[in-house]
């Protein structure tokens, strides 16, 4: 007999999705991303792995302060800012281009930011589905923020994903690229 199958694995398994990692931001405060609207079919995530950032979307919801661990889901794609918080001019950022992904760090001397910057890609039927079910941002906390410490469950295996993806993303091996799409893919075994 096969194993019974819970509702959100079978939900994965039946919803093709594609993860793409695309940015590692180091900032030092003062600093602010404005993010526009996602394309159809795409929903953006953002991931911090130390610092902390303010999270605002443009439709006016509340702010949300993120810390290490944290990972934003940003269903319906709207337009949104991350910044310091402090409400100063942003040191201007600069990109360069990593063998696995865009490098984007800024001159700031306050507190650092380091975070993951990605998006899921779905197919038109499917995004409408889950834009229709899933609330428009979800802020998921991995564990107490670090996979040693957390207790066993959900959140420790989350932790351990940032905490793979954090080493990941600092390496530049061959095949690398592949990696880290692969483990910003949902995954439902």
């Amino acid at each position: 007999m096969p194993p019974r199958i819970d509702w959100l694995s079978r939900l994965l398994d039946m919803v093709p999705v594609r993860g793409h990692l695309d940015l590692r931001c180091f900032y030092g405060a003062p600093w602010r991303i404005e993010e526009d609207r996602a394309k159809p079919g795409e929903i953006p995530y953002h991931i911090v792995l130390g610092g902390s950032a303010v999270l605002e979307d443009a439709t006016g919801g509340p702010r949300k302060r993120l810390a290490p661990g944290d990972i934003v889901l940003l269903f319906h794609g709207g337009a949104h800012v991350l910044h310091d918080g402090s409400g100063a001019p942003p040191a201007p950022a600069h990109q360069r281009a990593g063998l696995n992904l865009t490098i984007s760090e800024n001159a700031g001397t306050g507190d650092r930011l380091d975070m993951l910057c990605g998006r899921f890609v779905f197919t038109a039927p499917h995004e409408r589905l889950l834009r229709d079910y899933l609330p428009a941002r979800l802020v998921v906390q991995a564990a107490d923020h670090s996979a040693p410490t957390a207790q066993p469950g959900t959140s420790a295996q989350l932790a351990g994903l940032v905490s793979l993806m954090r080493i990941e993303s600092a390496l530049d091996n061959l095949g690398g690229r592949a990696m880290l799409n692969a483990l910003s893919r949902p995954c439902s075994h």
